[in-house]
């Protein structure tokens, strides 16, 4: 990574720390708590070194900054036993499932094209952006109608996999929060509708979002 991103993610980070996070959330399988945490023994040791991934170049760093002694993994991610909904799609094309691989294509190549041309923070608030977050959900919406009357494999996925999933990382985040805790939650824009939902129908958090903060970067 050269000098310039690391500018920028240290501009990041610097913006991210008036949130005042007590607790760091990462995209990171739940059941493998011991071996984040021994990465990040190691690079507060200084016996290892950052990956591009957003999980450490902006979630290590701002642990390591707040002084913080861990940080936290909440993800669950096992498809073993749901349909498996985009080999289903690729073998009985219908203008949905057409439509779904369209709509996700588009998705990633503007958020790929995002990426090359803006900086850090700015591909960080394209992605936060609350259309940019709908549309990243719709594609689950649309998923959830593929299928027959008598097969709704779509809305089987969407429940048992999906839905099942994001109720699990909201528990596993709701179970890391102690009173008067600010946890900040770097994950996947995928997954960012939902585990809002959740949050708030929960009535256990109050939420703000990543926006809010790197404005002061990029008031405009």
């Amino acid at each position: 990574m050269n000098e310039q991103k690391q500018e920028e993610i240290r501009k990041i980070v610097a913006c991210l720390k008036k949130f005042s996070p007590t607790k760091i959330v990462l995209e990171y399988p739940y059941k493998n708590q011991p071996k984040l945490t021994s990465e990040y023994q190691e690079y507060l040791s200084g016996e290892r070194e950052l990956s591009v991934n957003e999980r450490h170049q902006i979630g290590f760093r701002l642990a390591k900054e707040m002084g913080h002694s861990n940080i936290f993994a909440v993800d669950w991610n096992e498809e073993e036993g749901v349909p498996g909904i985009f080999e289903y799609m690729e073998r009985n094309e219908t203008k949905g499932s057409r439509q779904v691989f369209k709509d996700l294509e588009k998705i990633v190549t503007e958020a790929n094209e995002k990426s090359k041309s803006s900086t850090v923070g700015e591909y960080l608030k394209f992605l936060n952006d609350i259309q940019q977050v709908r549309r990243s959900h719709q594609l689950y919406m649309d998923i959830a109608l593929i299928g027959e009357d008598d097969d709704p494999i779509g809305a089987k996925w969407v429940a048992n996999y999906w839905y099942y999933r994001n109720l699990l990382i909201y528990k596993n985040i709701k179970n890391l929060a102690s009173k008067n805790d600010r946890l900040l939650v770097i994950y996947g824009v995928g997954h960012v509708h939902l585990i809002n939902q959740f949050v708030q129908e929960g009535d256990h958090f109050s939420n703000e979002n990543v926006g809010e903060y790197l404005k002061f970067m990029f008031p405009k």
